[in-house]
Parts: C-alpha cells; structure tokens; sequence
C-alpha cells in the first residue's frame, strides 16, 4: 500500500513513475535477502537482480525512443503534399480513364496512399498504438503464479528456500 501511495505521489509531481516502481523492485528484493524468519536464497536473488537490471535497461531504451525529437516539419510538410497530391489525382487520370473510371481510381489510390501516411504518424509516437495494458495485465498474472508457485513450494518444505550455512 505505501508503494502504490509512493508512485501515486512520484507521478503527481510529474517525475519518473516506472522508474520509481524499478526502484521500489529493488527495495523488495534487498529486504527478501534480509528477511530474518525465512530468506530467500542467493541464487533467486541474484536472478531476480539480474532481470531487474534487464527491465531498467529495457525502460532506458522505451524513454529514448519517446523523447527523440522528430521534425513536425515532417509530417505537416507530408500530408500537405498528400492532400494537393490527392486532389490534383482526378485531373491527371481523366484523359487517361474518362469520367467513370476516374472517380474509383482515385478514391482508391488516394485511400491507399493516405493510409500509408496515417500508418507513419502512428510510427511517430509508438506507445500510443501499443496494447501496453494487455502486456501489464499478462505480467502480472505471470508475477502472481510464480508467486503462489513460491508460497506453495514454501508451505510444502520450508527448509528449501532457507540460506546453508
């Protein structure tokens, strides 16, 4: 709970929520390698580090695709020319096709070509199109059954996870 109020109150004052909560990742696995009654041992710990240090680099690499900067020149200047492009099409094809097969031709030409340009503006800024929740949801189920796979192995044999001296 005092986690969640943590990252409520980092995103609040607009800092760095996923790094937070990468932080507070570490946090509970220091205290698993120092619990007194039953520590979990070294070997998951270190495993547990290791994707940790694998999860801040992957978050590294989201945070530099989202702030590079791409020119807004760019995408004005190219659907600008798409629009006249769309629009002087008929004109073009009329003394090729004649009037009935001018207006399906260049319907569907211009519907191909701008959905092309639509496709490009979504690859602008990627996080928006992706199904991020879905991929939290699944991780976390995932968290939860290795967890509930951990307490059960636990319940069965409590001196398997116990630190030999």
């Amino acid at each position: 709970q005092e986690d969640l109020e943590c990252i409520i109150r980092i995103k609040a004052q607009c800092g760095n929520a996923p790094l937070e909560i990468i932080t507070c990742m570490g946090d509970i696995i220091g205290q698993c390698s120092r619990h007194s009654e039953n520590p979990v041992h070294p070997v998951y710990i270190h495993q547990l580090d290791c994707q940790v240090q694998q999860l801040c680099k992957a978050l590294g690499s989201c945070e530099r695709i989202v702030k590079t900067p791409l020119p807004t020149g760019y995408s004005r200047h190219s659907s600008r020319l798409l629009f006249i492009w769309s629009h002087s099409l008929p004109f073009a094809l009329y003394p090729l096709m004649g009037p009935w097969a001018t207006l399906p031709t260049s319907l569907l030409t211009a519907y191909a070509v701008l959905g092309i340009e639509d496709i490009s503006v979504q690859f602008e800024d990627p996080f928006d199109i992706l199904p991020l929740r879905q991929y939290s949801d699944q991780i976390f189920d995932s968290i939860q059954a290795i967890e509930e796979g951990f307490a059960n192995r636990t319940k069965r044999n409590p001196n398997t996870m116990k630190v030999k001296e």
